[in-house]
């Protein structure tokens, strides 16, 4: 059985703030979004922090919701969905960040590391004139947004994105991004 006073105590120790795994969907991000606002407001996170923070929340649950190889079908009629993953929101050494992780397609993962490697290479106005360029281009095939999630998630970082995609089987990998702020 799974001890959940020490978990609660690991997570403590360990600076987390939030920790959401399961299925998602916007009523959650919305939800969940409004408790971190609240919670920087107690804290009395500085303006500008608070947003990227936020921000970054957003499109990484986004990209859980829009992405995650492991769909949840509600009705078959209308074909809505949910999608599992895991978003961690934290606090180490005087900053913040923000974790998640989800399945995705073994196809997928060679073209989201192509690029995230590419951002991660970037400078700040690199990335500006970059998002600029994008948001100007259709989204490609695979995209289901503006395309523009990693780069604004770049943009708004105060240190290069991480990012790590694990083999987990032959049509499967598991990734994990995060972003200090």
């Amino acid at each position: 059985m799974l001890d959940l006073f020490n978990f609660y105590k690991e997570l403590k120790k360990e600076g987390i703030i939030f920790c959401f795994s399961g299925p998602t969907s916007q009523a959650i991000v919305e939800g969940v979004g409004e408790a971190l606002k609240q919670k920087m407001q107690v804290e009395e996170t500085t303006g500008k922090t608070a947003r990227n923070l936020f921000s970054v929340f957003v499109e990484q649950m986004q990209n859980v919701i829009h992405y995650s190889a492991e769909p949840i079908v509600l009705s078959e009629n209308e074909g809505e969905e949910l999608r599992y993953g895991i978003v961690i929101v934290g606090q180490e050494n005087e900053k913040f960040y923000v974790l998640s992780g989800n399945y995705i397609e073994k196809t997928h993962g060679d073209e989201i590391e192509k690029k995230l490697l590419a951002i991660q290479k970037m400078d700040k106005e690199e990335m500006k004139a970059y998002f600029k360029e994008q948001r100007r281009k259709e989204p490609d095939a695979l995209s289901k947004g503006a395309g523009l999630g990693f780069i604004e998630t770049a943009r708004k970082a105060s240190e290069p994105i991480e990012f790590v995609i694990d083999q987990v089987d032959e049509n499967y990998c598991f990734f994990t991004i995060k972003a200090v702020i």
